[in-house]
Order: structure tokens, then sequence, then C-alpha cells
């Protein structure tokens, strides 16, 4: 009983297994040819976004406000308060409106 052992894979299997093992590598080299264009291209904004925030951190600061300026007026007109604080000005009406959940099922679109 002489057994003739495993068989080994063909010659035909043999060069598929090569030809999708050399398109298996064109494909990795062609990931990382654009792999490092995309780094080269965030590393040139990155670094020209570092040079314009360098130039920003050593320009001159602004000069300072002229003598003539005097102060800042107050955000709100203090005589809109003189009369009962001046709130019906900004009073809201009530409005009737429909409900947010009427406003939600009307903007359902069924797909």
């Amino acid at each position: 009983m002489c057994g003739g052992g495993p068989k080994g894979p063909s010659e035909e299997d043999k060069k598929k297994a090569d030809e999708r093992h050399e398109e298996n590598l064109a494909l990795q080299k062609e990931q990382m040819e654009e792999q490092k264009k995309q780094f080269e291209i965030s590393r040139a904004d990155n670094q020209a976004r570092y040079d314009e925030q360098r130039r920003q951190a050593q320009a001159a600061p602004p000069p300072p406000p002229e003598e003539t300026a005097g102060v800042a007026a107050p955000a709100l007109d203090s005589k809109r308060f003189a009369k009962g604080g001046g709130k019906k000005q900004y009073i809201n009406t009530p409005t009737p409106t429909k409900s947010s959940s009427h406003d939600a099922k009307s903007l359902y679109i069924p797909t």
C-alpha cells in the first residue's frame, strides 16, 4: 500500500494565487501613495495655519483707545423704564398656534 500522500496545489492554483497576490500588492501600493498624498496636503495645511497663528501672536497689539473716547454708553436706555418699568413694551401677546406634535406629524413623509 503505497500512499501518494497529500497532493499539493496545482500549477493553475499557484498562478491564480500569485496573480491575486500581485493585485493585492498593487492595491496596497496605490493606497499607500494616496495616504501619503493626503498626509502631505494635511501637513501643508497645518503648516500654513501654524504660520498664520504665529504671525498673529507676534503682531503688535492694537492701539489703545483715544482719550476722547469716554466711557461706553449703557446697553439699555434708562428712560424706557421711568414709567411703570416699561414691561408692557416687551410682553408677547399670546397667539394661537398648533402643537409641536402636530407639526412633527405633518412633516412625516412615508418612504
